[in-house]
């Protein structure tokens, strides 16, 4: 034991006069610092990447409640005296709303809430022929707004009302999506 003491007391003398490092202690603190180094790019980029991923889902979150409450919105506000399923394609992406006769002559009149593209092809939501601005978009053949009642064609009263929407964001490269289901009774 006393000969391993000297051996190391003879060393660090040897290194204070020489004033350097060997290189297998270069190469260990190069390697040292390499690990640390990847373990801290590799916590900043999988934060990075889980904000990025939190904020396009609170984006998708918040849009999808604004086209939601819109609708439902224009439905208390037209208070509506009859609604249609009014898509003939088949692919239940709009319903129309029958208005209310207000005075003796009113005829009422019509409006539609519609899933279509818009001009730049992409997907969108209209209600009354004005489309809800958003970033996202919504994806439409994922997406319906169906009417449940006895007469659909005809036109109901009363009946259940049941929206599936699926927004769309691209960022990065890659597709995020969100799948919105509502149902409520007229």
């Amino acid at each position: 034991m006393n000969r391993f003491v000297n051996l190391l007391r003879r060393r660090s003398t040897d290194r204070n006069a020489e004033g350097g490092y060997t290189l297998i202690e270069l190469i260990a603190s190069l390697t040292l610092l390499s690990v640390v180094m990847g373990v801290i790019y590799a916590s900043i980029t999988f934060g990075l990447n889980t904000y990025n991923k939190v904020r396009i889902e609170n984006s998708l979150r918040d849009e999808g409640d604004l086209l939601m409450s819109s609708i439902i919105t224009e439905l208390y506000r037209v208070g509506p005296s009859r609604i249609t399923q009014s898509d003939a394609s088949g692919l239940n992406q709009s319903i129309r709303l029958t208005l209310p006769k207000i005075a003796e002559g009113d005829t009422g009149g019509t409006e539609d809430i519609e899933i279509r593209a818009n001009d730049s092809a992409k997907s969108a939501l209209y209600i009354g022929g004005h489309e809800i601005a958003i970033e996202s978009e919504v994806v439409k053949n994922d997406s319906s707004i169906t009417v449940s009642c006895s007469n659909k064609q005809t036109g109901c009263s009363s009946g259940m009302i049941e929206i599936n929407l699926q927004l769309l964001q691209t960022y990065g490269g890659n597709n995020h999506t969100l799948k919105l289901q509502s149902r409520f009774g007229f």
